[in-house]
């Protein structure tokens, strides 16, 4: 066992299905990321963005658990875990919020192990785009807890880019390889 693993801090404030979208506009951390699949059916894309495998492909996360995935609705507790060091797990307790299968997945945060994360929500919505394929539409917003009186908006160009390379791996778990990959910016910031 690990020695963390069990220990838990509870979210400041989680975010409701009727809080959310302010949340997702006002957070003091706030990332958006536009993808488009051209390759990829919006149904795939979905197949990928709703599984316990989504963001299993990079190098210390195992992904989500769901306690029943073919019962997933809003009100469902699913755990995210990821690996950090060989003794420090970290792992939040993730409601979902809003699940509108095919189309968009929102939840939030309602405790982790580490306690840095006072209110975390995300969001991720599935769109078809012109001429075939899929757009996933990706938004985090995170109120930090001990350090909320830093400005972090400056972060977001940073952790853009962080985001944007960790989404390339959809591919690779749908299995269309990392061809094609394109985001798209507006005005230099990602809508």
């Amino acid at each position: 066992m690990q020695p963390f693993a069990r220990l838990r801090f509870a979210a400041t404030a989680p975010v409701t299905a009727e809080t959310a979208p302010d949340f997702l506009q006002t957070a003091p951390f706030r990332t958006h990321v536009d993808y488009d699949f051209p390759d990829i059916e919006p149904s795939d894309l979905w197949s990928v963005v709703s599984s316990d495998r989504m963001w299993s492909w990079l190098p210390t996360v195992w992904g989500c658990r769901y306690p029943d995935p073919d019962a997933v609705e809003p009100g469902v507790i699913r755990d995210f875990q990821m690996f950090a060091h060989h003794w420090l797990i970290y792992a939040q307790r993730e409601q979902i919020l809003i699940w509108e299968p095919g189309e968009r997945l929102v939840y939030t945060a309602t405790d982790a192990t580490l306690p840095f994360f006072g209110t975390w929500c995300e969001q991720y919505r599935v769109e078809p785009i012109p001429g075939g394929g899929s757009r996933l539409r990706w938004t985090m917003g995170v109120r930090v807890r001990f350090l909320g009186w830093l400005p972090q908006r400056w972060l977001t160009p940073i952790m853009q880019q962080v985001f944007r390379f960790g989404l390339r791996g959809i591919r690779r778990e749908h299995g269309t390889g990392l061809e094609g990959v394109r985001s798209t910016m507006i005005g230099g910031v990602d809508r």
